[in-house]
């Protein structure tokens, strides 16, 4: 891991303090004292509807501001994005994939430059299911992976974990360090 890595962890569960961001959180605090991080639930940033404008005629996607902006800053910044996000229904969470969907917009701001700026910053996912099959989490670990692979992001990989109720997760301590070993796992260039 570089000492100097900036995390940012992307919280995008509909219940504050579950099973993935308590794993997640424990991992993490393995972490070099060198490595920055930063937390976000990305509930606490409300983002409207995203509209598909890049067909229309003389599609202006503008700088953005409030809550998106935000996020648009914090992204940029990080040099490792983390998200932390149960299975909803086979996939992302309602406002992470919220937030993935801005990503279009984003590719397209003047002066952005998201897809350059994008390119070579690791993505992970960590995710819960309630399932015994954890296969059942491939759509959503594939959808991160692709849209990595996509950007010209390294995908360092993903840890699935069981957990039902709140607390669930922690009954198997050694999961912990398998996320703990993704965050700091080196990424072969």
């Amino acid at each position: 891991m570089n000492p100097n890595e900036s995390f940012l962890f992307l919280l995008g569960s509909a219940r504050r303090n579950g099973n993935t961001e308590q794993l997640v959180r424990l991992a993490a605090a393995g972490l070099s004292a060198d490595a920055t991080q930063e937390w976000i639930h990305l509930g606490d940033h409300r983002l409207p509807p995203f509209v598909d404008i890049r067909h229309e005629s003389a599609p202006v996607y503008r700088a953005p501001e409030g809550a998106e902006g935000f996020l648009l800053e914090r992204t940029l910044a990080a040099s490792h994005l983390v998200f932390a996000v149960p299975l909803y229904w086979y996939s992302l969470p309602a406002d992470a994939k919220l937030y993935l969907d801005y990503w279009s917009a984003w590719l397209r701001v003047p002066g952005a430059d998201f897809k350059q700026r994008m390119a070579g910053k690791h993505l992970s996912v960590v995710t819960t299911v309630s399932d015994e099959n954890r296969r059942v989490a491939e759509p959503l670990v594939d959808s991160l992976r692709l849209t990595a692979e996509y950007l010209g992001m390294q995908f360092r990989g993903s840890v699935v974990a069981f957990g039902n109720r709140p607390g669930d997760a922690l009954a198997e301590p050694a999961i912990v360090d398998e996320i703990g070993a993704l965050l700091s796992a080196r990424v072969a260039a």
